[in-house]
């Protein structure tokens, strides 16, 4: 009688406070990849020059100008290529993430059912063993 109360206490913990944590502790997994691309940061900054490298043009001549306004180009389109890859590489990473704890809560909702079919195989293998 104690089992089944055992049993019964662990479905309940299982599919009630244990799925509760995971949903938590996955939105932290979330934010920590996020965070660790700096997503958001690089998509606000995303055509602010690279390293913020920038030419200041001479006054009154018109070939400092030109050269100013090609290595700020220059470097904006650095920039911007650089973030958009960082960007693009912590989008992956997020999808990557998404798709592991998704996969994980999967598992973790059949857990019970695959220890029980797993359990039972490995006894029907020990007895076939014996016979």
């Amino acid at each position: 009688m104690e089992l089944i109360q055992i049993f019964g206490y662990y479905f309940f913990w299982h599919y009630t406070k244990a799925l509760r944590d995971a949903i938590r502790i996955s939105g932290n997994y979330i934010w920590f990849v996020a965070n660790f691309f700096s997503i958001g940061l690089l998509a606000q900054t995303l055509f602010s020059p690279w390293r913020r490298l920038r030419e200041s043009g001479g006054r009154g001549r018109s070939e400092s100008f030109v050269g100013a306004l090609f290595v700020n180009t220059l470097m904006r389109l650095v920039g911007f290529c650089a973030r958009s890859f960082t960007i693009l590489c912590g989008f992956v990473a997020l999808g990557f993430t998404v798709f592991l704890i998704f996969s994980a809560f999967i598992v973790w909702i059949f857990l019970p059912v695959i220890i029980f079919i797993i359990f039972f195989a490995g006894l029907g293998y020990v007895t076939k063993a014996i016979v």
